[in-house]
């Protein structure tokens, strides 16, 4: 696998099945393969000069989701190019009629996944409805979105995690994607107001490395949701933060000014009361 080819996060989430790379040489690269490069292909011109809220080229946001989905054991080649290009036709010039090259299976998903967004298309009552692999590539989109929320405004972010709470959280129940549905949980929890120590862990988590900041982030907020009391929740988070400047700097990064504006965040919330914690 070539170190630099951009599909090599996908290859290893997807394994065997779609690189060919078992000892037999029997996977089934080929056809599929080309395919799903050529979606990555077609994403990447389309979304080319656009950036995510975080700075990111923007395709990174769908090749983040389509590894997702193989991350859930999805062994389908047509869900993985429908997720390189479930962007492409509301965000770019791109006409439906560019994409037919990929079948019409790729294309029935896409317009599901469109269906989904559309207040007309399918109320969000009957979201259960739809073809499973739509719902497994809105629910990948989702939670992608929700894993770089803190990019967005706090009040986008709030409504977003009351919507995820709502309507994905049990849509990822009945679809059997128990995983993804225990994370968006996680995560549109951590996004709602008045959550000061998720806040608080994630402002602190900037004192980290970037490499390693997701990994304990998502750790502390995991530990954060199982605490049941609000005092302990706060009190864990001020632990977490007063501990922040010395696993910084052994991870290689010491960032006063970082420090000193999270402790004065710390400051503001630890006296705050129990309705905002």
């Amino acid at each position: 696998m070539n170190r630099g080819d951009p599909l090599r996060p996908l290859l290893r989430a997807a394994g065997e099945w779609l690189n060919g790379d078992g000892p037999d040489g029997d996977g089934p690269a080929g056809e599929p393969l080309r395919l799903v490069r050529r979606a990555y292909e077609v994403a990447a011109h389309w979304h080319d000069g656009q950036r995510r809220h975080s700075g990111d080229p923007y395709v990174t946001h769908p090749l983040a989701v389509a590894v997702i989905l193989a991350e859930q054991g999805v062994r389908d080649h047509e869900i993985l190019c429908a997720a390189l290009l479930h962007d492409v036709l509301d965000d770019t010039a791109c006409p439906e009629a560019e994409l037919a090259e990929f079948g019409e299976d790729v294309m029935a998903l896409l317009r599901g996944f469109r269906a989904l967004d559309d207040p007309g298309g399918l109320p969000p009552d009957r979201r259960d409805l739809a073809d499973e692999r739509v719902l497994a590539l809105k629910l990948a989109d989702r939670l992608h979105n929700l894993r770089t929320a803190r990019f967005l405004p706090e009040a986008k972010r709030a409504r977003k995690a009351r919507e995820t709470l709502e309507l994905y959280v049990p849509a990822a129940g009945r679809a059997g994607l128990e995983q993804v549905g225990e994370e968006l949980r996680r995560l549109a929890t951590a996004n709602l107001p008045g959550n000061g120590p998720y806040r608080l862990v994630r402002a602190g988590a900037v004192l980290l490395p970037r490499h390693a900041r997701t990994r304990y982030l998502e750790e502390w907020l995991a530990e954060l949701h199982a605490i049941p009391g609000r005092r302990e929740r706060r009190r864990f988070a001020a632990g977490l933060l007063l501990g922040m400047p010395s696993l910084a700097a052994a991870l290689g990064r010491w960032d006063v000014t970082r420090w000193a504006r999270a402790l004065r965040a710390l400051r503001g919330r630890i006296g705050t009361g129990p309705g905002r914690g």
